[in-house]
């Protein structure tokens, strides 16, 4: 399997995004907790979301990518 697959970029993307998500649900739940002048949010909840957006920008990325490819192939088989 190659390193620049973009189906195994894309399935990483999945991944990352899936180990965030019960965090990112916590985060709108729960896990706050806010006072007069601060909204705290807990460490793991953090941390949770923080690698859902990695997952995320893995996929923007990787789409990109891919929309990138595939234009550049069109684009050499209506030149050849």
């Amino acid at each position: 399997m190659r390193f620049s697959s973009v189906r195994l970029w894309a399935s990483v993307g999945v991944l990352v995004i899936a180990a965030g998500m019960p965090y990112c649900a916590a985060a709108l739940g729960w896990a706050a907790t806010q006072d007069e002048t601060t909204i705290t949010v807990r460490a793991d909840v953090a941390v949770g979301v923080l690698v859902s957006w990695i997952g995320v920008t893995i996929l923007a990325i990787t789409g990109g990518f891919w929309m990138w490819r595939s234009w550049r192939a069109r684009r050499e088989a209506v030149g050849a």
